[in-house]
């Protein structure tokens, strides 16, 4: 029996504290079908990594370690910020120190840039795909000392030079996978507190090809599909372990296959576990009265949409399979069975011009409800394996010094970036639903914890952004937002005067 210390490795708290539930379906398969002793470190509330590495090393003192990276940066496309430098010096150079043994690497970011990671972590193992089914193999070929190469979603690196890189592994019956146990390996309550949900997936795989998306890579370009009864017993499993009835479906497109989706509803509905619900991704092109009925019934309180433009030029350059006339149809369904929505915007795209911006937010404004979100952010972050990153290197392929690894961004031809990014911030000062993704704007923990607990007082089921919407109307009436827009202007108007300046200084020397 091999010891296993598994680390989740994410602290980015934004919009929430993320559960590692990843991490918890690995650990589960390590106990049931690899028969292995697991000892599970979340450093998600970390205040000192260094510190629980080097306790959790000493007192369990592992065969193996596993760390979990969820994410390579916050996506932004303007002004990113590259998570990986913090895993690097927070938890993998810590572990490198003070642990000899094999640790290997997994989650979605490893997904996208797997080889790339190892060179940037100087790492030997990643594991691609389904870690569920690789991980048990991976530490019992470790355990009897049997060759690793030829494991299949194993990468291998010796030295500088990669030796061994796998497609990643699919498990082709999900339904083979155990439940996770969250309760056995982490402290709920700090996320309870947030009011973090618990994560759910009806299927895994993607078949479309939007243009800047990675998850077909990282799921596979086919969709497995769970057996509706499991899904809903799984919730049924979970709410009564933890306690915990706020659910999100974690698919990259909840509502397709329609016909799945629907059944996965009406079973949830059938447990009557009066649910709190909410899902990353429901797309305009396959959203009727059924399934909204079905929603409301299970217990909807949320919904994102990633509408991304309501320009159909650009909707098509991004390569969605929907157009404007869908984001409006289901805007209409989902005011009419008042199911709050996140509306997530993204401006920059090649073919952006000034005029498709203020078509977006104009439109968007207009579809959107006063109390839904709209999140505007700017620019689009390309991602290794995407279609957008596969054509820019067509056409050069200097573009990336590390094949996207470290943040690339596309500049529009007819737009600056800076400009797209004044007019979005002009429209959130205008629009107090309107919230302009920004890292100084990133939400406060004491925000969402305070938001949080109001709705358990009042009995809730608003979502708890609609509190910064709130807070947004309050700053208009009192005249705060007319003021910030104000000194955002004399800001801009400051910077580029400074740079004239500048510029000019240069050219007289």
């Amino acid at each position: 029996m091999a010891k296993v210390l598994l680390i989740n490795s994410n602290r980015f708290k934004h919009p929430w504290p993320v559960i590692p539930f990843g991490l918890c379906y690995i650990a589960t398969s390590l106990e049931l079908n690899g028969n292995h002793q697991v000892s599970f470190l979340d450093l998600c509330f970390s205040k000192d990594c260094e510190l629980d590495i080097r306790k959790s090393l000493q007192d369990f003192a592992p065969d193996v370690i596993g760390i979990s990276i969820r994410n390579i940066d916050d996506t932004g496309g303007f002004n990113v910020h590259f998570l990986l430098e913090d895993v690097k010096n927070d938890v993998i150079d810590f572990c490198k120190k003070e642990f000899h043994g094999p640790i290997v690497i997994g989650g979605p970011s490893v997904g996208i840039s797997g080889i790339e990671m190892l060179e940037y972590f100087d790492l030997e193992y990643a594991i691609r795909g389904d870690g569920e089914a690789v991980m048990p193999e991976f530490v019992n070929r470790i355990e009897n000392k049997q060759a690793l190469e030829g494991l299949e979603g194993l990468i291998i690196r010796r030295g500088k030079n990669i030796i061994q890189d796998t497609e990643p592994f699919r498990v082709q019956n999900l339904d083979s996978l155990p439940f996770p146990q969250p309760v056995r390996f982490i402290n709920l309550e700090r996320y309870r507190s947030f009011g973090s949900p618990l994560h759910v997936q009806t299927k895994r795989g993607c078949a479309f090809r939007c243009s800047y998306c990675t998850y077909n890579n990282i799921e596979g370009k086919k969709y497995r599909l769970r057996d509706p009864e499991l899904v809903a017993k799984e919730i049924e499993t979970l709410v009564k372990e933890t306690g915990i009835r706020h659910i999100e479906f974690t698919d990259s497109i909840f509502n397709v296959p329609l016909s799945h989706t629907k059944e996965v509803l009406r079973e949830v509905i059938r447990k009557n576990l009066s649910l709190r619900l909410h899902t990353m991704g429901l797309s305009p092109s396959a959203v009727d009265e059924e399934l909204l009925d079905l929603m409301k019934i299970a217990g909807f309180n949320e919904v994102d949409i990633g509408a991304e433009s309501m320009c159909d030029k650009i909707l098509e350059s991004l390569s969605k399979d929907f157009k404007c006339s869908d984001i409006i149809k289901t805007a209409e369904l989902l005011k009419r069975n008042n199911i709050p929505v996140t509306w997530f915007i993204i401006l920059g795209s090649i073919s952006e011009t000034r005029e498709t911006v203020l078509e977006t937010l104009n439109s968007i404004a207009k579809v959107a409800s006063k109390w839904d979100l709209v999140f505007i952010s700017t620019g689009i972050r390309v991602y290794n394996g995407a279609p957008l990153a596969d054509q820019m290197l067509i056409n050069n392929a200097n573009c990336t010094s590390d094949n996207f690894l470290h943040p690339v961004k596309i500049e529009p031809e007819k737009i600056s970036l800076e400009e797209i990014h004044d007019i979005g911030k002009d429209f959130s000062f205008r629009f107090p639903n309107f919230y302009f993704y920004e890292k100084e704007h990133i939400v406060p923990g004491w925000l969402l914890i305070t938001g949080n607990f109001l709705l358990k007082v009042f009995h809730s089921r608003q979502p708890v952004w609609r509190l910064l919407i709130i807070i947004k109307n309050f700053e208009k009436v009192m005249g705060l937002s007319y003021l910030k827009r104000r000194i955002y202007t004399r800001e801009k108007k400051s910077i580029r005067i400074k740079t004239i300046k500048g510029f000019t200084l240069i050219r007289n020397k």
